[in-house]
């Protein structure tokens, strides 16, 4: 053991701006499976390049189907953390999603400038994949929208499907701004407003933590200390009001599954 401080929350707190997106690769990329998965001989790695305009583009050279196994077109070194790494997930396991079509004014029709995906904001990482659309991965603070493009790398017109994930704290009405970027060239946006039940960052964040001790084989009561402070959990671990040894257990349980399947559950 190597001590339960560098499980402390404050250490997790840099993660509450992630999209729910990174935090099922946060989950996934700590699952022992996912981790020998990669290593095995049948595993495809994706090969990345720098483009001149700065974006990333990432080329698999044929389908992996270990990684689909995961809901993933290829796995990332499950060492990087979401702020790094760049999963692209299947786009059938992704149900935070909506519907966007291309105003005409914007695609080209009647002569008019088609819509291109250096006119969207953020930061663009494309995947070139066999037997499967382009995709480009735009990140920005707080979101992440995962869009097809055609073969000229132009949006697919007129019947786009924006695969977009917002962090719980963006997701209630009064604060989708982010939206409104993706708004000024869609129409007939439809979102999900609320987070999936017990899916807000701190939350998730909590039991992040207890997952990581789970796995470094902490005990419950050092989880605890670690959440919750050791001075609460002292006065509070029996018997207490606050419930903190069936809350821990809990949190434990939550993680260990989101990391195993509950991950998708946040696309």
């Amino acid at each position: 053991m190597r001590g339960p401080c560098r499980f402390k929350a404050d250490a997790y707190d840099r993660l509450l701006s992630l999209p729910c997106s990174g935090w099922a690769w946060e989950f996934k990329r700590r699952d022992p499976a996912l981790r020998f998965a990669r290593r095995r001989a049948g595993a495809v790695i994706a090969r990345a390049a720098t483009r001149a305009d700065g974006s990333t583009i990432y080329r698999l050279t044929q389908r992996c189907h270990v990684a689909e196994h995961f809901g993933l077109h290829f796995i990332p070194d499950p060492s990087l953390s979401a702020f790094d790494a760049a999963p692209f997930w299947l786009p059938e396991t992704m149900s935070a999603r909506f519907e966007a079509a291309i105003d005409a004014e914007m695609s080209g029709i009647n002569g008019a400038r088609r819509f291109h995906w250096t006119d969207l904001p953020g930061e663009k990482i494309f995947l070139v994949a066999p037997g499967r659309r382009d995709k480009l991965v735009i990140r920005a603070t707080g979101y992440m929208a995962q869009i097809a493009l055609n073969g000229d790398g132009a949006l697919i017109p007129q019947s786009a499907l924006f695969s977009l994930t917002l962090g719980a704290d963006q997701l209630a009405a009064e604060s989708l701004r982010h939206l409104k970027e993706f708004g000024r060239v869609c129409r007939g946006l439809a979102t999900r407003r609320t987070p999936p039940r017990g899916a807000s960052p701190q939350k998730l964040r909590d039991a992040l933590i207890a997952l990581d001790g789970a796995l470094a084989r902490l005990s419950r009561r050092q989880i605890a200390e670690a959440i919750y402070g050791a001075e609460v959990v002292k006065d509070d671990w029996e018997n207490g009001i606050h419930s903190y040894k069936q809350r821990t257990k809990r949190l434990v349980d939550k993680g260990l599954a989101l990391m195993t399947s509950g991950y998708r559950r946040l696309l």
